[in-house]
């Protein structure tokens, strides 16, 4: 898992077309197929909200259907806090999707 975060960095660094974290860009992409690797926090999972849950679970399904990875980390552990503190949900994409960064923006937007 650590390793799947480490790539995430490095893909935000390096080719920041291909990583994306939030809830919004993440499920365009699973929409997509395009989603190599998904980071999820388990935190998601025990979301009070019983859709919520069900909504997470049914996007790990798709991603791995679609030949992805997923990924979930613990929120008890450094690098679920780390991803906690990213939305709870990141993806590394089997290729580059510049148009998820306007989505990235808007939800940015939301949230003020």
């Amino acid at each position: 898992q650590m390793g799947a975060l480490d790539r995430f960095y490095e893909m935000l660094n390096h080719d920041e077309t291909r990583a994306f974290y939030g809830e919004v860009p993440v499920e365009a992409a699973a929409e997509m197929g395009a989603i190599e690797d998904l980071l999820i926090t388990d935190t998601l999972f025990r979301n009070r909200n019983a859709e919520t849950r069900i909504k997470y679970t049914n996007l790990v399904e798709s991603v791995k259907g679609a030949g992805g990875k997923a990924f979930i980390f613990s929120s008890m552990h450094v690098s679920g806090e780390q991803l906690d503190g990213m939305g709870g949900i990141a993806a590394i994409l089997r290729f580059p999707m510049p148009e998820l960064e306007d989505l990235e923006i808007e939800e940015d937007e939301d949230e003020i």
